[in-house]
């Protein structure tokens, strides 16, 4: 089933993390273990509640196996690091609704 890995990143200086060459290269890892963004870091409104949104990011794959073997991998590894050193992160991943769960909820259908 696919996943979408979700993100929230506050960066301490922007700048720093700019020049580190993350926003470039963890990009190309996520792509090279099937990843494809949906969301990076656009413009966002808080509807309801009080969250602390900072740089959003949403990342589909299509298992969460393919999920765990990109944040695992020795091609993001490095850039995991400068993530890491340069800003805290809240991250946890989701399944993505089915193209049949999609159609249920539109038809008013009960999901299990």
């Amino acid at each position: 089933m696919a996943i979408i890995a979700v993100a929230n990143i506050k960066i301490a200086d922007l700048e720093q993390y700019k020049k580190s060459g993350y926003l470039e290269q963890a990009g190309k890892t996520a792509t090279m273990y099937g990843g494809t963004y949906i969301v990076r870091a656009g413009g966002s409104s808080v509807i309801e509640g009080s969250p602390k949104i900072e740089r959003i990011i949403m990342i589909e794959f299509a298992t969460e196996e393919r999920f765990l073997d990109w944040y695992n991998s020795e091609e993001y590894a490095p850039w995991k690091k400068v993530r890491h050193a340069l800003a805290e992160s809240d991250m946890f991943i989701i399944e993505k609704l089915t193209d049949e769960q999609q159609s249920d909820i539109a038809q008013g259908t009960s999901l299990e």
